[in-house]
Formats: C-alpha cells, sequence, structure tokens
C-alpha cells in the first residue's frame, strides 16, 4: 500500500496530519489544507483537537463548562449549530487522536 508523507513545518512536533476537506476549521485552517497532529491523551480548555464522533473524523475545540459538561466547539463560529455538548454525566462518548498544532492560538467564544 503507498503512503503519502507530508513533512511538518520546520519545528512542529507533529505525529501525523490530515488533509481538511471542509470550511469548518476556517480561518486557521482553510478547506484544502493540512492540519498537523501531536498525539495526546487529554486537552485542556481551549485546545483544539481531532476527534472521532462515531461516523467521521472532526477537529473541534474542547472546553468544560462550569458543571464539567464537555463542548466540541466548530473553529468557523458561522457555523455553530455543528457544536456539541457531552453531558458530564455521561462522558466523551469520542475518541480523541490528538491535539491540533495551530500556528496561533483559537479564542474560546463568549457565550
Amino acid at each position: 500500500m503507498e503512503q503519502n508523507t507530508v513533512p511538518a513545518p520546520e519545528g512542529l512536533a507533529a505525529d501525523f496530519a490530515v488533509g481538511v476537506t471542509d470550511d469548518e476549521c476556517e480561518p486557521y485552517i482553510p478547506r484544502g489544507g493540512t492540519a498537523y497532529i501531536a498525539r495526546v491523551s487529554s486537552l485542556r480548555d481551549g485546545d483544539v483537537g481531532l476527534f472521532f464522533d462515531g461516523s467521521r473524523a472532526v477537529i473541534r475545540q474542547y472546553c468544560e463548562d462550569w458543571a464539567g459538561n464537555a463542548h466540541l466547539l466548530t473553529l468557523n463560529r458561522a457555523l455553530r449549530e455543528r457544536d456539541r455538548m457531552f453531558p458530564a454525566a455521561g462522558g466523551l462518548p469520542v475518541c480523541l487522536f490528538g491535539r491540533v498544532l495551530l500556528e496561533r492560538d483559537v479564542p474560546l467564544p463568549e457565550r
């Protein structure tokens, strides 16, 4: 099987890369761009991660609210209807592949 190799930008400690096929990550990663991922086992509030939500891989900003509910937020706030919330009692029923390495921080949206 043939594998494509995508070199990470110099100084970026990425474990793997994925292509972005939609506009959910704009303006941070454009459609057709590349997301560089570092494998981690957990995220902090405001980190951007690559998740598998049961049907597809998605890039979302992670945060927890005061009650412990987990929120996965689209980076493109014009598409905020695609945000997902997971109650604290049920845990996070998605798989975390790793943290997306970005050139600039993504501010948490105002609530």
